[in-house]
């Protein structure tokens, strides 16, 4: 996945965005911006017919956006990068519980234009692109309200995080006497890493990885768990670092008698596991309103 960058199996893939440290800001277009869209889109409802039922997905390929058995309530989600349930509100449900399959192309001199963008900037212009596409084709409308509601920080534990710093490759080693393109030393540049979170989740287990990812990044994922009830998760460990973590937990909707996993809650596989907790609060949250929302226009 070239420009997020994350990869989910079961869950919504969240479309990430710079935001100011411990807080989280919805992605929403700058005064007087004109939201780029894709060059073409085909919409069409999902089919439990085709085994996909339990299968969520969002990710982008090439120059390409596609979801498979996604909700409007989630690609709305996705849009706005909205960190929890709790942050869309209005519209019919019958109408956000609908699920889509989506494959949509960004053009070509759109696609070589964001190769040459930042991770973060890349992120916010595919975000922008759905907001776009949800505006044309499901007549979206919508606006943003700030309300203090009940939040859960991601807090660094006693005993001090447990998160494995990442460590950038270094530039391979010079050849002898060399010279020329790449330098006097004929040495080329090391590659910055990109960061990779992946959320996978079983019948009774969820696992997620990351490689040079950040806690902010933890905190978002962890806020589409349902063990943290539709609260958004602000991340406020104080940590600035790239980092590597592994976190293993027992599913909420599983009964612990009923289940062959030994793995802990959610809450005690984050103090195990990683040294973080989730201490709850109130805060802040910026709140999506669906003034209007309607069936797709033909393809």
């Amino acid at each position: 996945m070239m420009l997020a960058g994350f990869r989910s199996s079961l869950a919504l893939l969240a479309v990430l965005a710079a935001m100011p440290a411990g807080r989280a800001q919805l992605v929403l277009p700058q005064k007087g911006e004109t939201l780029p869209s894709f060059e073409v889109a085909t919409i069409k409802p999902s089919s439990k017919d085709l085994g996909r039922s339990f299968h969520v997905s969002i990710w982008e390929n090439d120059n390409s956006y596609r979801t498979e058995n996604t909700t409007l309530r989630d690609l709305i989600r996705a849009a706005f990068d909205a960190h929890s349930a709790a942050q869309i509100t209005g519209g019919s449900d019958a109408l956000l519980d609908a699920r889509w399959d989506i494959n949509a192309k960004i053009g070509d001199d759109d696609w070589a234009h964001l190769k040459t963008l930042s991770p973060e900037e890349q992120n916010r212009a595919i975000a922008l692109m759905l907001q776009s596409l949800l505006a044309d084709r499901f007549g979206l409308k919508v606006h943003v309200e700030t309300r203090e509601l009940p939040v859960f920080n991601l807090v660094v534990g006693k005993g001090g995080a447990k998160l494995q710093a990442s460590v950038a490759p270094e530039a391979p080693a010079a050849s002898s006497g060399a010279s020329g393109m790449h330098g006097p030393a004929g040495g080329a540049a090391a590659k910055t890493p990109s960061r990779d979170v992946s959320t996978h989740v079983s019948h009774d287990e969820g696992r997620m990885t990351a490689s040079y990812a950040t806690p902010e990044d933890l905190a978002t994922m962890l806020g589409r768990q349902p063990e943290v009830d539709g609260r958004t998760v602000i991340d406020a460990t104080g940590l600035t670092g790239k980092y590597n973590w592994t976190l293993e937990w027992r599913r909420l909707s599983m009964n612990a008698a009923d289940s062959d996993t030994t793995l802990p809650s959610l809450f005690s596989a984050l103090k195990e596991q990683l040294g973080l907790s989730l201490e709850s609060g109130k805060g802040p949250v910026q709140i999506v309103v669906v003034d209007a929302i309607g069936a797709p226009t033909a393809n």
